[in-house]
């Protein structure tokens, strides 16, 4: 049990803090203005960068990000990733804890049935 407590300490050590945390993803894509004598009209499009964010039920949302704001929301991002893997690993740590509670109960409940030399039960 010892060992599973200092896994879970390793688990959510040296985390980012929760409060700077953002899901959704950047995404950068080229949109065309609409003004006939513009560039875009025939080549490349304007460069235009988002944050997009689908919610239950399929609504996504999007928001228009400025360059000086795409790099906060890119560690923001990063820092939910490490939030949600540090969650699968504690969340794993945890199954593995309830199966060793889980057997350590049967076990003792096989050893107080031998010492009152009670019917044995099938596994």
């Amino acid at each position: 049990m010892k060992r599973l407590a200092s896994r879970l300490r390793a688990a959510v050590a040296g985390l980012p803090p929760l409060a700077e945390t953002l899901r959704g993803s950047v995404v950068v894509r080229s949109v065309r203005c609409g003004k006939a004598g513009c560039r875009c009209a025939d080549g490349e499009g304007h460069r235009a960068t988002y944050l997009s964010v689908t919610f239950r039920g399929g609504r996504t949302e999007q928001i228009s990000l400025p360059s000086d704001l795409v790099r906060v929301a890119k560690r923001q991002i990063a820092n939910y990733d490490a939030w949600w893997k540090a969650i699968e690993k504690v969340s794993a740590i945890n199954r593995e804890h309830l199966r060793a509670e889980r057997e350590k109960r049967r076990t003792r409940k096989r050893q107080e049935r031998a010492r009152r030399g009670g019917p044995r039960r099938r596994s």
